[in-house]
């Protein structure tokens, strides 16, 4: 069990009390200081389940990659389980994964669902492929949803919580100390499947997550980290966000089957480079509906929330038919409680798209 620490004396604690509940007996634990600023270890507490306890220190903060791979070094276990610290973890976290490696011969590296703590939705149940762009999958949705709520294979699983078995660590090598605190746990998910791995996203394995609080190192490399990546995957690696695109609206249709035949008009209002791929699918499911599509992009629009009335001609409120809302994020769209109250005046059902896989109608956004 390796645990990369990098300050975080707001959250050390409830980490290390859900890590006690969680550790399974008998475990090794490696904790890795990357020269905190912060009297971090005044955090740990006893761990009685643990057969022996780790602490390594590093003298300057070389970063995740080299924090993890010195406790791949030190660790003697023949599976491997690393975990971020902005985390508070469910009691079967850790066992989750490693029966998900037990029962798959060919497993490579297993995640967790990540869940924001502060509003019980899924951060993403795994990471799919764009144009270049790396989208978190049904991001957003409820913890509980049919789409959250099972196994499933993926390219890429979250980096904030990895079990794999020794022999797999042995094939994938250390993480490359050439990233710095970004996509180095990607490329590991890639580099498992090139080698003909499976990778799983544990729907029974969850981690409520804070997310990205290790201060401002954590953002130290990001351009630097993209374009490397990019360079060494972008031609081969498979762009895979449009299978969940797909699993999207089967769900929203399966639950919904009226809305199959509803003569749609696409009000686009994305920003990102993915919309094609998103088009591309949406055309598949109502033959010529890319070209009943009406194009309100958001390009220089840097809100986090459309308010389609200011967004929108007046008159479009008004028009008898139905509208599929293609959006970056669905909760872009929530607080648009009047007018679709309006619309439920005029037409039947509509339908809300986003590019992370999410479709859903309206009357489920969260309000």
């Amino acid at each position: 069990m390796i645990v990369p620490i990098f300050n975080g004396l707001a959250f050390l604690p409830a980490f290390f009390e859900s890590l006690s509940a969680a550790l399974p007996e008998g475990s090794q634990l490696i904790l890795v200081d990357d020269a905190s600023t912060e009297p971090v270890w005044d955090t740990v507490p006893e761990f009685v389940g643990a057969d022996s306890v780790i602490r390594l220190r590093n003298d300057n903060n070389l970063g995740y990659s080299a924090a993890v791979n010195r406790g791949f070094a030190a660790a003697t276990g023949e599976i491997v389980v690393q975990l971020n610290t902005d985390l508070i973890l469910d009691s079967r976290c850790i066992t989750a994964m490693v029966d998900v490696i037990d029962r798959e011969p060919r497993a490579g590296i297993i995640g967790s669902k990540l869940v924001h703590p502060t509003t019980g939705l899924v951060e993403h149940v795994g990471v799919a492929l764009g144009h270049f762009t790396k989208r978190r999958v049904f991001a957003q949705l409820p913890a509980s949803h049919a789409l959250c709520n099972r196994t499933r294979e993926l390219q890429i699983v979250s980096g904030a919580t990895v079990a794999m078995t020794r022999p797999v660590l042995n094939r994938l090598g250390p993480l490359d100390e050439d990233y710095f605190n970004r996509n180095e746990d990607i490329e590991h998910c890639l580099l498992a499947v090139k080698h003909g791995l499976r990778n799983f996203m544990c729907a029974e394995s969850v981690a409520h997550h804070w997310k990205s609080q290790s201060g401002p190192a954590r953002f130290a490399r990001m351009s630097s980290s993209d374009a490397q990546f990019w360079s060494r995957w972008g031609a081969s690696s498979e762009v895979d966000l449009g299978r969940f695109i797909d699993e999207g609206l089967d769900h929203v249709l399966r639950e919904s089957p009226q809305l199959e035949d509803l003569p749609v008009q696409i009000l686009d209002l994305t920003r990102d480079a993915d919309q094609p791929i998103v088009l591309e699918r949406l055309a598949r499911r109502w033959p010529g509906v890319d070209r009943r599509l009406r194009s309100f992009r958001q390009m220089n629009n840097a809100s986090e929330r459309l308010w389609l009335p200011l967004l929108l001609p007046h008159w479009v409120a008004a028009e008898p038919v139905p509208f599929l809302y293609l959006v970056d994020s669905y909760r872009e769209l929530e607080e648009n409680v009047l007018w679709f109250e309006n619309r439920r005046r005029i037409v039947s059902d509509e339908l809300i798209v986003d590019l992370n896989g999410v479709a859903i109608r309206p009357s489920e956004l969260p309000r």
